[in-house]
């Protein structure tokens, strides 16, 4: 216990300055926001928006032209933060058309989106907007209890990639040794896989468990099959990249022996709001210091960030469904459905698209979106859009290795990729059989 104690608060420091970052600071200025009252916190907002807006006008190229062509004046936030709704919205198709254009040479830390709302697209932070995003996650944290001296776990999917530095081996483990974290590898769904994640997780018992809820309900399952009664493998299991189900709720709360919380985050922002432990899951609060998220009633969320100067977002299309409401306390999302993962069977193992998605992203490389289409008399087809022409001999090569069976690999132009559902949303796998669903 005291070893955790010297990781959060002395180690922690100490990495942060010999790698040059500023998190804890700003973590600080987040508490000291949410001390003050409605009207001081109106203020900041609007005045950091303003000079986030004002810099763009000034220094990026799109957004230059973008206020000129619809006469926006960015002195009208100061009066009222809701003037920015004078600007047209953005989506990931105007990013992936203009980048170049809102990009400055500040921001060199790329983060790739998942693709569910959209085809994937590369997203990029300065180092304060990186260091901002951190100070968030570590709030975030805390609104679950999760403190930095407590022991925490994510669930990653098992790559086999290796760091490619010693310097990098270095500090990504006293990285995750200073945050008090460790990692449960996860391949597939299939019962060994379960096994042998059961069996670590059955030793580390940490406060905190984070992962893909699809992961967290697989172990939930598992556990219910053993039918070894009920005992507690974690205090909280908060969710990442995916949608919650009632019913994944239900499960792992029973059988993982914790509490559920929620968190809403992308790649083009990190994460943006976070349930509280006196509401449901289901009522997250935005971190109103960094966003401003617009009210919308079961509609598409509307998100506009103040302090990533060199890659600025302002009205930013998220593709995701949810409900906005501004109250004194502050900001908060309710109802929110966006990112789901299914299950695809390879050669008689069970695939989350997260795991497919983070192998193809980061052991794979080179391929610009995916799709799987499944039916129930042959074998899956992985259809793969790949970046560059002269390297598809090598990606057929590098997912032939890893699944030789059960699975057909084919590349296909973008145009060729279905959207399903009543708003036409991308997903990355569709059943033959009912690629009409809502």
């Amino acid at each position: 216990m005291l070893v955790r104690y010297i990781n959060a608060y002395l180690l922690f420091p100490i990495l942060e300055k010999l790698t040059k970052r500023d998190i804890l600071s700003k973590r600080a200025e987040l508490y000291r926001f949410n001390r003050l009252s409605f009207e001081q916190k109106n203020s900041i907002r609007k005045s950091e928006f303003y000079r986030a807006l004002r810099h763009a006008k000034q220094n990026v190229p799109f957004y230059t032209d973008l206020f000129r062509k619809h006469a926006f004046d960015e002195e009208k936030v100061l009066k009222d933060i809701r003037y920015i709704q004078d600007l047209p919205t953005i989506n990931k198709d105007i990013i992936r058309a203009e980048w170049e254009r809102i990009r400055l040479p500040g921001a060199r830390h790329a983060r790739k989106t998942g693709g569910s709302t959209g085809q994937s697209v590369f997203f990029y932070y300065d180092d304060i907007g990186l260091d901002w995003t951190a100070a968030v996650n570590m709030v975030a944290y805390d609104m679950s209890g999760n403190y930095p001296h407590k022991l925490d776990c994510h669930i990653c999917s098992e790559l086999g990639i290796k760091a490619v530095t010693l310097k990098d081996k270095f500090i990504g483990g006293m990285k995750t040794f200073s945050q008090n974290r460790r990692r449960l590898m996860i391949s597939s769904f299939s019962d060994h896989d379960m096994r042998e994640t059961f069996a670590h997780l059955s030793t580390m018992r940490p406060y905190l468990l984070q992962g893909h809820p699809s992961s967290g309900y697989a172990i939930a399952k598992y556990i219910e099959g053993l039918g070894s009664g009920k005992r507690k493998y974690c205090d909280i299991f908060e969710p990442s990249g995916e949608m919650l189900t009632q019913k994944m709720v239900d499960t792992m709360e029973e059988y993982l022996g914790c509490r559920v919380v929620n968190r809403y985050g992308n790649a083009e922002f990190g994460v943006m709001a976070h349930s509280r432990m006196t509401d449901s899951y289901n009522r997250l609060q935005v971190f109103d210091r960094l966003f401003y998220v617009e009210d919308v009633e079961d509609s598409s969320l509307i998100v506009s960030n103040c302090t990533n100067y060199s890659f600025p977002l302002f009205r930013y299309d998220t593709g995701d469904i949810g409900t906005v409401r501004q109250a004194e306390e502050g900001t908060f999302l309710s109802d929110l459905k966006g990112r789901v993962h299914d299950l695809v069977n390879i050669d008689g193992q069970n695939y989350a698209t997260h795991f497919l998605q983070d192998y193809l992203d980061h052991k794979v490389k080179g391929v610009r979106e995916f799709q799987i289409f499944v039916s129930e008399w042959e074998h899956p087809t992985l259809a793969v859009v790949a970046e560059h022409e002269s390297d598809k001999d090598r990606i057929f090569k590098a997912i032939m290795d890893r699944w030789p069976r059960g699975l057909v690999v084919k590349f296909v132009e973008m145009d060729s990729l279905v959207r399903v559902g009543w708003q036409q949303k991308f997903r990355h796998i569709v059943d033959m059989g009912s690629s009409s669903e809502s």
